[in-house]
């Protein structure tokens, strides 16, 4: 077995192991501490692709290092079947990721294209036009994710006043600034069956994230808390893309919490924390710490990945 295939089969089987031991335990911490934290959007969204984020760390980090500067090249070791069964399975998770994305991104652009185009809108304190489409329900949202093009019915402009129509719109383009489409799209490439739960409460958090960035004052906040409920009565939020942010969500639950929170709402003084810097200093002593070990934490490697090897 040549050297190159050896060190492919390795890193994808540490990779598939981690992955998908750390994604069971972390579906299993969920259903644990699920209810008993405040989970905001950007929380939630890094505890659903730790899993993958460890697993790429560790191989990228240990893995490939250890074989490369401590696996002889000349030797004919070759895999066992538990091995070579690891290391296809990381090679599929990643064929269907990669599958998952591409399909989703299609769906998308054609969800766009086959829009019946009326024209553009301009939006109030941004630079992007809004497209114009011909629809029989209301519907506003962000589809795609290189790109996220901003989609408005005219039955939409039709039922909402100016207020809701400005309070939906800067809605959706919180939505935008967030970068909300393009880590659906990076959570279609990572699908786990068991996570599925973190990532309906992701995209619940978002929404909330995005009501709170667009309200600026009570008047806006009952605006869009309107908003919500005209366009609930009437659109099908079944019909849009994956890679795609509407306003108004897929459960009923979803919508009345957003409207309480809305119809509740009071300004709120933003806290002024080292809490970045605090991240940055961590981030920094662990690189460091990295440093100084990344040569007996590299021999442990190896040893460990010999275990593959028979």
């Amino acid at each position: 077995m040549s050297y190159a295939l050896r060190l492919t089969l390795l890193a994808s089987a540490v990779f598939f192991l981690n992955y998908v031991s750390l994604s069971l335990c972390v579906a299993a911490a969920w259903r644990l501490v699920r209810k008993r934290a405040a989970w905001n959007a950007g929380m939630l969204y890094v505890l659903r692709i730790a899993p993958v984020g460890v697993a790429i760390g560790v191989v990228g980090v240990l893995v490939i290092p250890s074989f490369l500067y401590l696996e002889p090249f000349g030797t004919g070791e070759s895999f066992g079947l538990p091995a070579l069964t690891l290391a296809f399975g990381g090679i599929a998770v990643v064929a269907a990721g990669i599958a998952s994305m591409l399909f989703a991104s299609w769906r998308t652009a054609r969800f766009v294209a086959a829009c019946q185009k009326i024209g553009h809108i301009e939006v109030t304190g941004s630079r992007m036009l809004a497209i114009e489409i011909a629809a029989a329900t209301p519907i506003l949202v962000i589809a795609g994710a290189y790109e996220p093009r901003l989609l408005i019915s005219e039955e939409l402009r039709r039922i909402l006043e100016v207020g809701e129509m400005q309070a939906a719109i800067q809605h959706e383009l919180a939505h935008i600034t967030r970068r909300d489409n393009l880590k659906k799209l990076v959570l279609r490439a990572i699908r786990f069956p068991f996570l599925s739960g973190v990532e309906r409460d992701w995209v619940q958090a978002a929404e909330i994230a995005a009501d709170e960035a667009a309200v600026s004052n009570e008047s806006t906040a009952l605006d869009l808390a309107s908003a919500l409920i005209k366009v609930a009565s009437q659109s099908h939020t079944a019909l849009l893309p994956d890679i795609a942010m509407s306003l108004v969500p897929y459960e009923e639950s979803a919508l009345r919490l957003r409207v309480e929170r809305l119809l509740a709402w009071t300004p709120t003084k933003r806290k002024s924390g080292s809490r970045p810097y605090f991240l940055i200093a961590l981030a920094l002593s662990c690189l460091f710490l990295l440093a100084l070990s990344h040569g007996p934490l590299l021999q442990h490697a190896h040893e460990l990945t010999e275990l593959f090897v028979r």
